[in-house]
Formats: structure tokens, sequence, C-alpha cells
């Protein structure tokens, strides 16, 4: 009969296997630790750069708040209200999508003579929250501009127009062509046109 006896002080354990686990488990947290820490640094450098981009947004705001007030202050003068009243009406006007560049030259194109054709148009509100239009036209001959306002005047669009100016350009060996500025009002599509208080119209 054969007895195992143990000399040992201790209960045999596997050293080896002890010391690499938690060996692993070290090098676990230490990497942990380094990416945390590096995190850290990367959201504290990024916050700094946060932090200024929103103080030089703020200084650039409040510089515009100044700027803005004393453009309201210079608009408020007695001597600006006809400026100031006239762009709250083109800011009205162009809010509300009443006026249309492409509008304003199809009704156009629906009255003018053959060979006429529009040079410039020069938009502008009266006192009276209407809109007058002085536009250059160039033709072949004077009797191209007696057409367009005798179909203005029958149009819904146009109002009261006035021949202005007229002249004839030379282009070299070809016929002269004539230029002529007109000055009438204009009512665009679906626009709903204060009452002139104590005005007549056309005046």
């Amino acid at each position: 009969m054969r007895f195992t006896i143990n000399l040992a002080s201790q209960k045999y354990a596997d050293a080896r296997q002890f010391y690499l686990r938690w060996g692993a488990a070290v090098a676990a947290l230490v990497l942990l630790t380094v990416f945390l820490g590096m995190k850290a640094r990367f959201t504290y450098v990024t916050s700094q750069q946060s932090g200024r981009h929103i103080a030089e947004l703020k200084e650039k705001i409040k510089v515009k708040e100044q700027e803005k007030g004393k453009a309201e202050a210079m608009l408020n003068q007695p001597e600006n209200h006809d400026v100031r009243d006239q762009s709250s009406f083109w800011n009205d006007l162009f809010e509300q999508k009443s006026f249309s560049w492409t509008e304003l030259f199809t009704d156009l194109e629906k009255i003018m003579p053959g060979r006429a054709f529009v040079l410039s148009v020069a938009p502008s509100p009266t006192s009276d929250h209407r809109l007058k239009l002085k536009m250059i036209i160039a033709g072949e001959k004077h009797g191209d501009a007696i057409e367009l306002i005798k179909k203005m005047e029958g149009s819904e669009r146009f109002r009261f127009p006035v021949l202005l100016f007229e002249s004839t350009n030379a282009l070299g060996k070809g016929p002269p062509l004539v230029q002529f500025t007109i000055e009438t009002f204009y009512t665009p599509a679906n626009w709903i046109q204060p009452e002139p208080s104590g005005a007549k119209e056309g005046m």
C-alpha cells in the first residue's frame, strides 16, 4: 500500500498560468487607459477650438447687430423716411413674389411692335405704393413708339404711358436705330394694389 506525502509548506499552484492571465489583464487595462487618455485629450482640444470658434461667431454677430442698429437709426431720421418707406415697399413686394421679371417681359412681348426690342427697364415705387417703369426701347421708326404706347393704353398691365425722349442713332451702313424712352405704371398679375390716399391715379 502506497501513500503520497506532500512535504511542501503550501498547496501547489501553477504560477506561470497565473502570471500570464494577470499580465494580459494588466496590459489590457494599460491600453484602455492610454486610449481613454488620448480620447480625453482630443475632446479637450476640440472643445477648446469649438469655444474659440463660438466666441468669434458671437463677436461677428455683435458687430453685425451694431451695424444694423446704426443703419436703422439712420433710416429712422426724418430726412430718410422716404428711403425707408421705399425699401420696405420693395422688400414686401419681392417677399410676396408678386413682381416677376419673367412676367414683365412676357407682358411686354405681347404688345411689342414687330422689330422693336427692350434695351433697359428701371422699376421704381411711387409714394402711393405703385410701380413705375422707365424703359428704353429700340425700334426702326417713330411709329414703333406710337404703336407701343397705344397697345399699353389698351393693356390691363400698363397704365398712363408717356413718351419722354426719342433719339436716332446711325448704325454704319444699316438703317438708323430709333431709341425712345417710355415711362408707364405697371401692375403685375395677382398683385393687390393698395388704394392711394388722396392721390389721383397716374399722378
